[in-house]
């Protein structure tokens, strides 16, 4: 074995790309026992580094300071180890698709595709008729991790209609069920967003004096919302107790409004009533002190209100495009009691529909304007 040789033996067990020549000289000579103190020692050294650049192992210094010019012939005082070739990634081989992912075979699919696909196909192919179980449970399944599907929706063979959770995974998604509590027979479902308010509207129906008035009160907010408010769905069959009013309360800003409107999206295809706004408090909330945050878009803004009455839109409208936002936690306790008239029937109330509305609790005329303090 060459000194050569012995050097870059050496050098393919650095992990660092820059190695010190002095390294590879006593590496160099290990394997000599003549060599550390021949008179041709210099000159070894040197033809040894120039032969590791010949063979593309090494670079040698391009600037006068990195070689040592004591005595001749000069040596680099360190060398460049070049990175080792990446060994090319085998393609996935031919795979005989089972007759449900047949677009497999039309389709240039990535490495990552395959990693995905090959467990369907061989589940499909076993199990052509296995039960839909949740999503998780199937993932476990395929590929012993929970969480390898948990965003499968998202995947660009299921957005392009070609890859389906329920006929191809024989699985389904399973969002956490919303929080709901059945306090009465009534048919009808109101979800509030925020858990101080939830509180509140639970002590108030908990005390209606007809109980045959109350209904059920959901609590959800944001994606969690829109993710869960399907499950309702089995909550009302399991008790037997359908709804035909389905109702929502949240902040009056432009996410909770955003919200409200997939939420509701989800509702209808989930087979439940349409979401629609808890128009008599969200009315009750807007005499309230609101809160100042940067102006929404116009456009995001009217998109958004459309999903309230035409009574409250314009108002609303006015308010986020201003940057005035309100928030249920503006609205009390006392207040809600005070807004919620226990001699009249609760739904309609609920609704918004017409009914005298005491001073205090007039809405808005012009936001902007309005003389109501505005919190920091």
């Amino acid at each position: 074995m060459t000194a050569a040789d012995r050097m870059a033996a050496h050098l393919a067990q650095q992990a660092r790309q820059r190695v010190e020549f002095d390294a590879l000289a006593r590496a160099a000579d290990q394997g000599d026992s003549s060599l550390p103190t021949s008179p041709a020692r210099r000159r070894v050294l040197a033809d040894a580094a120039h032969e590791l650049a010949r063979r593309g192992l090494a670079r040698l210094p391009g600037g006068p300071g990195g070689w040592d010019y004591s005595a001749h012939p000069p040596l680099p005082r360190w060398i460049q180890r070049m990175p080792r070739p990446r060994s090319p990634r085998p393609r996935p081989g031919p795979r005989a698709w089972v007759p449900q992912l047949s677009f497999a075979t039309t389709l240039q699919l990535s490495a990552a595709d395959h990693a995905l696909l090959g467990p369907v196909n061989a589940h499909l192919r076993d199990h052509p008729d296995a039960e839909i179980i949740p999503l998780a449970e199937r993932s476990y399944e395929l590929y012993g991790d929970e969480k390898r599907l948990s965003r499968i929706e998202h995947h660009h063979l299921v957005t392009a209609g070609l890859l389906n959770i329920t006929n191809h995974l024989r699985a389904r998604g399973t969002p956490a069920p919303l929080a709901m509590l059945e306090l009465g027979p009534a048919p009808w479902l109101l979800v509030v967003e925020n858990s101080a308010t939830f509180a509140s509207l639970r002590q108030i129906f908990a005390a209606w004096p007809d109980h045959a008035q109350v209904g059920w009160l959901g609590y959800g907010s944001g994606d969690q919302l829109v993710a869960s408010l399907p499950t309702a769905a089995d909550s009302f069959r399991e008790r037997d107790h359908p709804v035909t009013d389905l109702l929502l309360y949240g902040d009056l800003d432009l996410d909770g409004l955003q919200c409200a409107q997939q939420a509701n999206a989800r509702a209808r295809a989930a087979g439940l009533p349409p979401l629609t706004a808890a128009a008599g408090l969200y009315q009750a909330l807007l005499g309230r002190r609101p809160r100042r945050l940067s102006p929404a878009a116009p456009g995001d803004v009217r998109a958004a209100v459309s999903w309230l009455p035409a009574h409250l839109a314009e108002p609303v409208q006015q308010m986020l495009t201003a940057g005035i936002v309100l928030r249920q936690e503006a609205l009390a306790l006392p207040g809600l009691r005070a807004h919620l008239d226990p001699g009249a029937p609760l739904l309609p109330q609920l609704h918004g529909d017409p009914r005298p509305v005491p001073d205090a609790e007039r809405t808005l005329s012009s936001c902007p304007s309005s003389p109501v303090p505005i919190a920091p």
